[in-house]
């Protein structure tokens, strides 16, 4: 299913056929931002419910996503600060890690939202409430390269964007409740 417009934005996402109750959501998934792409969804019998809980919260999200600390930077510097900040290796305290992960915590994108997403770790902001813009470089990691992949630069609606995740959170809801073992057919044959 797809969630959304893929000329803006949309998630394309579906769970494994074979499955039934009781089972947790699993499938594939991607997001869809005009000519890009994130996520493999190649991927088979991924589990869902990191990203599930990742659109929901952005959904749930009442404020802009943008920190005063962005104002004057390229985009670039914007994602190399929030990934710097959360996952950099240096000589901070650890109070000042925390400090930056509560922080700049919001603004990570796809990073640990499950297997389907393993090497693409965005930055997600909104320069104004009208857009909202996906930041990217693939690491190393998932290219198995030394060097972290070019620079990817992502730009859809803010509405758009909310839709999609609105469409993929309804649908999850059905999905998870679809494969809950119904407890009045317990032993039924």
């Amino acid at each position: 299913m797809i969630f959304g417009n893929p000329k803006d934005f949309a998630i394309e996402a579906m769970t494994e056929p074979h499955l039934t109750a009781p089972s947790a959501v699993w499938g594939r998934m991607c997001v869809h931002i005009g000519d890009v792409t994130l996520g493999d969804f190649s991927d088979e019998h991924c589990g869902l419910y990191g990203a599930y809980c990742g659109f929901r919260e952005l959904l749930n999200t009442s404020t802009q996503l943008w920190d005063e600390s962005f104002d004057g930077l390229s985009r670039e510097q914007i994602h190399d600060l929030v990934r710097n900040a959360i996952y950099g290796d240096d000589d901070r305290t650890m109070s000042a890690i925390l400090a930056d992960s509560q922080r700049y915590g919001r603004f990570d994108f796809l990073t640990n939202w499950d297997e389907q997403f393993d090497g693409f770790a965005s930055v997600i902001v909104q320069e104004d409430a009208a857009t909202t813009t996906i930041l990217h470089r693939p690491h190393s990691a998932f290219t198995r390269q030394r060097e972290p992949g070019p620079f990817v630069l992502a730009i859809c609606s803010t509405i758009g964007f909310r839709n999609a995740c609105a469409g993929l959170v309804e649908w999850f809801d059905r999905e998870a409740a679809r494969l809950t073992l119904n407890e009045g057919r317990i032993g039924s044959p």
